[in-house]
């Protein structure tokens, strides 16, 4: 995560509401803020609010009660926000319109009115982020769901948003895909994208999530770091997701004494160092 000493957040959302014309709030009140290059994802069952507050966060939706502030200014448009605010949608063909990958791909800078050289190198790049060089000229309703997903995320990268959301970026996904897809965000992240994820996987948030907001009814009712919120066991129950298999390992383990509390481990990886390092300890004492 980036931090930035003295400069405001990135995203202020304060006191944001929502209601369709039928008179049913779906957002209820939600504040929360975003600091450059976090990784901040969202918990909820289904129809909590998480797609209809992105949408407001982006411009879809027109926001009437509360305020949504970039660096600290308020949007004067909601179609400015587009522009700052990109959306990865969970359905990936409801977002794909191009005849070939790398038209879709460049869609987006093409309708900011970029020069055709930097299109082209925006492309280029968003290609080579999400490994599909190779899908550049196919017909992308063709490909598999995998492959839609990867060309979804490359064609709003090209647009370079501040902030990329993706709602329920590993539905639809296999084992081996939702692993290559958490090593592309790891990799975006690293070069200082700011993510707002929505999922109902717990395990992939676990291990990726600078901090975890909990939207239940339409209302935040937790907002922390992975390790601690995913060891709140009655906001654990309310939203009604299983908590990490990994932190729940480690908690039963630090519970029953064989480990003990420090800093959680974030996958298998860390688990196995840790379990390692504790042989050694034990090996050291005999």
């Amino acid at each position: 995560m980036v931090k930035t000493k003295g400069q405001a957040p990135l995203l202020s959302v304060e006191n944001l509401s929502f209601s369709f014309p039928d008179g049913n709030r779906v957002v209820n009140n939600i504040s929360f803020q975003v600091q450059a290059g976090e990784i901040v994802f969202f918990h909820g069952k289904n129809g909590a609010g998480k797609t209809t507050l992105f949408q407001c966060l982006t411009g879809l939706l027109k926001v009437k009660d509360g305020t949504i502030r970039f660096h600290g200014k308020p949007f004067p448009r909601e179609k400015d926000r587009l522009k700052k605010i990109a959306i990865v949608f969970q359905n990936a063909d409801d977002q794909i319109i191009a005849g070939s990958v790398a038209d879709e791909v460049a869609f987006g800078p093409l309708n900011l009115r970029l020069p055709i050289e930097e299109v082209k190198q925006r492309v280029d790049w968003a290609l080579k982020v999400m490994d599909i060089q190779e899908l550049s000229t196919r017909p992308p309703h063709f490909l598999s769901y995998g492959q839609k997903k990867r060309v979804t995320i490359a064609s709003i990268l090209a647009m370079k948003p501040d902030i990329l959301i993706l709602d329920e970026p590993t539905a639809g996904l296999d084992q081996e895909q939702a692993e290559e897809l958490v090593v592309t965000l790891k990799t975006l992240a690293k070069q200082g994208m700011t993510l707002l994820i929505s999922t109902h996987e717990t395990d992939f948030s676990y291990r990726l999530a600078d901090r975890v907001i909990f939207i239940d009814q339409g209302s935040k009712i937790c907002d922390g770091l992975p390790e601690e919120v995913f060891l709140n066991q009655e906001v654990i129950n309310t939203i009604g997701v299983k908590k990490p298999v990994i932190l729940d390992v480690y908690d039963t383990l630090c519970q029953v004494g064989v480990l003990a509390p420090g800093d959680s481990p974030k996958d298998q990886k860390d688990m196995i160092q840790l379990i390692q390092d504790l042989a050694k300890i034990e090996e050291m004492k005999n």
